[in-house]
């Protein structure tokens, strides 16, 4: 059963290895005679990686075989064995690696946090990755990285730590929250725009893998735009995929452009198909950053959760899943209502459990549009017809929703 927000909470430790669509219920070595970069802060990253030679080829690798052509065919004989000019010079190829200079310029601004709950077998340690957006401190992250945590604290990639305090969050419409660690002298990360992404375009994940690789930069392309994927009973449209190397401990990080600007936050790993037990490789989808930056900006002014309305009923999403265990409902959309919060919008508008909500506003609910999603274009104290199937009988209501606390 669904609560009114949906789902299962993510863990940090877990986010990221959903093997199929949720129903609403539950570092690389240096490529070889390439220096290390120049560090961005005093305790900068080795930030070489064998996988940005491939993964910046789309850049570079153009520029390389223009320059060859020019160096080659200039007119003069030239040993193609040994590299040589025909003059007798030895030929050198600079390459600049766009990718390791977009990795310093954004991975000080990747911040490690970590946290503790109380779990009926002791405490358990979990490590996600924030994004610092500004130098008053606010940090941008994956929402299941820091709900239900009993500490949360901050590790800055000089080692130092401090206290993380939950400002607010969007779950589950979205899974972002933001965080805030105090005043920093770190840079924050650049915002770039999501929507210019281009299908194979390069990029780069920085994060905490597996609470031990702090910093880690991997390397890969846009391989999708426009994804969808049902996360916690809301249906997301615009996920960016990629096949950049992406386990636990990325959640809430960053993914760059080769400009080092901050275009997504992954939020989730496929690791195996919904019909066949074959692990599945190279399939993560990330947040747009546009989206994650429209959210962060509305915690950030409301010193809260993101304003959202609330039917105040919990509920069940009728889908392929689901729709096994509730046949009896007799109908193969909508939403089954399990629990109606005395003195809530719903209770003043007369909806029962029991009721199927079929209809909210303009949008008729589906397995591909369920009731959050129909909840995600209203805004509280604004009124909408609901449209009930009560034992075979319409019933429309209208309700006066109100904001979520």
């Amino acid at each position: 059963m669904a609560d009114e927000y949906g789902g299962r909470e993510r863990r940090a430790t877990d986010g990221l290895n959903w093997v199929r669509e949720s129903d609403g219920t539950p570092p690389s070595p240096v490529p070889p005679g390439a220096p290390p970069p120049a560090p961005a802060r005093p305790r900068g990253p080795g930030l070489g990686l064998v996988a940005a030679v491939a993964g910046a080829s789309a850049l570079v690798g153009g520029l390389v075989v223009a320059a060859g052509v020019l160096l080659f065919d200039g007119g003069a004989e030239s040993d193609d064995t040994n590299g040589a000019t025909g003059q007798g010079g030895t030929l050198t190829i600079e390459q600049t690696s766009a990718v390791a200079d977009a990795a310093a310029r954004a991975r000080p601004a990747v911040i490690k946090l970590q946290s503790t709950r109380r779990t009926a077998g002791g405490t358990e340690q979990d490590v996600g990755s924030g994004v610092l957006i500004d130098r008053d401190g606010y940090v941008a992250t994956n929402a299941h990285v820091v709900l239900g945590t009993d500490t949360l604290k901050a590790i800055l990639p000089d080692g130092s730590e401090r206290p993380a305090v939950l400002v607010g969050h969007d779950y589950p419409f979205t899974d972002v929250a933001v965080v805030l660690i105090g005043p920093t002298n770190l840079a924050p990360l650049e915002v770039g725009d999501s929507s210019a992404l281009k299908l194979g375009e390069t990029i780069l994940a920085i994060g905490n893998p597996l609470a031990e690789f702090e910093g880690t930069v991997t390397v890969g392309i846009v391989s999708g735009l426009g994804r969808r994927r049902t996360f916690d009973g809301v249906v997301q449209r615009d996920l960016i995929q990629t096949d950049a190397a992406i386990n636990s401990g990325n959640s809430g990080g960053a993914l760059v452009n080769l400009r080092g600007q901050f275009v997504g936050m992954p939020t989730s790993v496929l690791r195996q198909g919904p019909s066949s037990a074959a692990a599945v490789e190279g399939i993560s989808f990330a947040l747009p950053s546009n989206r994650v930056m429209q959210i962060v900006t509305g915690i950030i002014a409301a010193k809260g959760p993101y304003p959202r309305p609330t039917l105040g009923l919990e509920w069940i999403d009728i889908t392929p899943e689901t729709l096994p265990r509730l046949r009896t409902v007799g109908l193969d959309h909508g939403a089954v209502v399990t629990a109606v919060a005395p003195g809530g919008p719903a209770a003043n508008a007369g909806i029962e459990r029991g009721d199927v909500v079929t209809r909210i506003g303009d949008v008729e609910l589906a397995a591909d549009t369920p009731l959050l999603n129909a909840l995600l274009p209203l805004q509280a104290e604004q009124t909408v017809k609901v449209v009930l199937n009560r034992g075979g009988r319409i019933i429309e209501t209208d309700v006066r929703l109100v904001r979520r606390t």
